[in-house]
């Protein structure tokens, strides 16, 4: 996620500053920056650069200033206020398919304030299918069909989930259990009804971009990308590729780790490394030096997940193994 803060007073200004420092770790926060006043310019300039806008202020300012520049929920960003003291955090725009809920719980947690989350599927206990398909980086067929899924939940209706036998997992998920009646479907889709309504969510394409030091066990790198996918949230079998550069393509655990997980390995030239350029990606002097290029796992999967695709968790090493994902657009 990338992360815009605005602020308006002194205070909010230190209050931003404790965001920033303890979100530093969160590798599936890609970029943070804070904006000090000027809200209304401000807004007009970032508001389609980042996934979440916090506003340190008053709700009022944030909602006037933000009224002209809404659009969709599917594209709107999230929008999110907090009080100035750190006591109240709102999920103002966007709450489930661009994941302000999620999100404002995670910032209060971190500053020991109150999420404060006023949509219906989330007071009823229920997994909204529109948060279903952000969590576990699914696209829609039809958007407009959420109201009535969601309703439906909302009133205890029977909805169904049908899941492909890889997304068995879901079916474990105990948020899931208790809001729709899942089993397995023959379907190469995902499809959640209700009726004569059928919403169907097609998985996205998830990769590992993989760089490893040499002679890493197999072990270690399937180790790492397990903690990386758990830190999003998400079971290894939700993962749908991995990439790496020329250079570590006969490297033992790369090699092992597709094997084991027989999930396809893309080996992306040096060329396309050398040449690829995204602002999202980090650079290091280091591989540089070493192969003439600013980084491997970063660039390898965002290439592999494809044109439009995004980074959801920058370049982390574990014991000798870097990590990043990317998601395809659709």
């Amino acid at each position: 996620m990338k992360l815009a803060i605005i602020t308006i007073t002194p205070r909010a200004q230190k209050l931003a500053e404790k965001i920033v420092d303890e979100l530093a770790d969160d590798p599936t926060v890609i970029r943070v920056d804070i904006f000090n006043k000027n809200v209304k310019q401000t807004l007009k300039n970032i508001f389609n650069s980042y996934d979440c806008i916090v506003g340190i202020m008053a709700t009022g300012i944030m909602v006037r200033n933000i009224c002209g520049l809404l659009k969709h929920k599917i594209k709107d960003p999230a929008v999110l206020v907090a009080d100035e003291t750190g006591e109240h955090v709102l999920s103002l725009v966007s709450g489930h398919l661009g994941g302000g809920n999620d999100f404002a719980v995670k910032i209060a947690n971190l500053i020991g304030a109150d999420p404060i989350i006023t949509t219906s599927t989330d007071l009823n206990h229920k997994l909204g299918v529109d948060t279903l398909a952000r969590r576990y980086l699914l696209s829609m067929d039809d958007p407009s069909k959420i109201k009535t899924i969601n309703t439906a939940l909302i009133n205890n209706e029977r909805v169904e989930l049908g899941v492909t036998p890889d997304f068995d997992f879901l079916l474990e998920n105990t948020e899931v259990k208790e809001s729709y009646n899942g089993f397995i479907s023959s379907s190469n889709e995902i499809e959640a009804s209700y009726g004569n309504t059928e919403l169907f969510l097609k998985p996205k394409k998830l990769v590992a971009g993989i760089g490893a030091k040499k002679g890493v066990s197999g072990e270690t790198v399937i180790h790492a990308v397990e903690k990386a996918m758990k830190i999003l949230g998400l079971p290894l079998r939700r993962l749908n590729w991995i990439a790496t550069g020329e250079m570590k393509k006969n490297e033992p655990g790369i090699i092992d780790l597709s094997l084991k997980l027989r999930l396809p390995l893309e080996i992306i030239s040096k060329d396309v490394l050398k040449n690829f350029k995204h602002p999202d990606c980090s650079k290091s002097d280091f591989v540089m030096q070493k192969f003439g290029i600013f980084g491997v796992c970063e660039p390898s999967a965002f290439i592999a997940a494809g044109q439009g695709s995004e980074l959801i968790f920058k370049k982390t090493a574990f014991h000798g193994v870097t990590v990043a994902l990317a998601v395809s657009k659709n």
